[in-house]
């Protein structure tokens, strides 16, 4: 496939997107009831510790990590970002401002606008704050928790083993955790040490478990939506690739077996 055949392959992605997200929030709009989502570990907990916070009068702390904007982190830097307004907005009953902490240069203005437009006041930016990156960075938000005590951590970004030092300190002090990761020992470290782990796309997926409007669920929908494309398209190419090594396979048998395994994928998913 050339270079050609890509781009006008991406485009078209694009603009079926952007099409199908509009149409999926003019409709969302209309109804008046909540659409049914999947759950999304931890998301249930998050109205909890902002409770908690605004009870006890401690801020929540929010991490980007290394993600940044202009490279390869861009996307999950920006879906980030969404998911950490909504937290906020949720949040701006209380009297303390969450902390929002970065170690990609980058990052400080979006950190900062997401502060600005979520609270209620426009003088927090002084609570985004950037720590040098790796073992810095984890010493210096393990100390940040233990003189702020936030009532809980969210750190949704771009970590590595450092963040057993940030989830170790939070355990020891017992407050709770979330976390996601884009880099695969990260994501390890998040899955065997904090309190809830989203994995995978469930970052972009986010956003919309705490959004209070009908927008980021449309959202999540056609992010559900091109998921199950993807995982069906996935599933006939490899069931096609099968039946050119076996020629025990026929056309026949190989679309029972394609039918067979959706079927079974589709129940599981709504078991969970």
């Amino acid at each position: 496939m050339d270079e050609t055949t890509i781009q006008v392959y991406s485009v078209l992605f694009v603009a079926v997107t952007v099409v199908l997200v509009y149409t999926a929030r003019f409709f969302g709009r209309r109804r008046a009831r909540r659409r049914l989502q999947r759950q999304l570990a931890g998301m249930d907990q998050i109205p909890l510790w902002i409770t908690q916070g605004i009870e006890s009068s401690m801020p929540l702390h929010l991490s980007f990590g290394g993600s940044g904007i202009g490279g390869d982190s861009t996307p999950a830097a920006l879906a980030e970002a969404e998911f950490y307004h909504h937290v906020i907005g949720r949040a701006n009953a209380s009297d303390m401002p969450p902390i929002v902490t970065m170690s990609a240069p980058a990052t400080i203005p979006l950190a900062q606008d997401v502060v600005r437009r979520a609270w209620r006041e426009g003088n927090t930016l002084s609570r985004a704050q950037w720590y040098p990156p790796d073992l810095a960075y984890a010493g210096a938000v393990a100390a940040s928790a233990a003189a702020e005590e936030p009532a809980a951590h969210i750190m949704a970004g771009r970590f590595g083993a450092e963040l057993a030092l940030m989830l170790d300190s939070a355990d020891r002090r017992g407050q709770p955790s979330l976390a996601v990761s884009e880099r695969l020992d990260g994501q390890a470290v998040a899955f065997a040490m904090a309190d809830h782990v989203l994995i995978g796309e469930e970052l972009f997926a986010a956003p919309s478990a705490v959004s209070q409007d009908g927008g980021g669920r449309a959202d999540a929908v056609i992010l559900d939506v091109w998921r199950g494309l993807i995982i069906f398209g996935a599933t006939v190419l490899l069931m096609l690739e099968f039946s050119k090594q076996l020629p025990l396979l026929t056309w026949p048998l190989v679309v029972v077996i394609a039918v067979v395994l959706i079927v079974l994928g589709a129940f599981a998913y709504r078991r969970r």
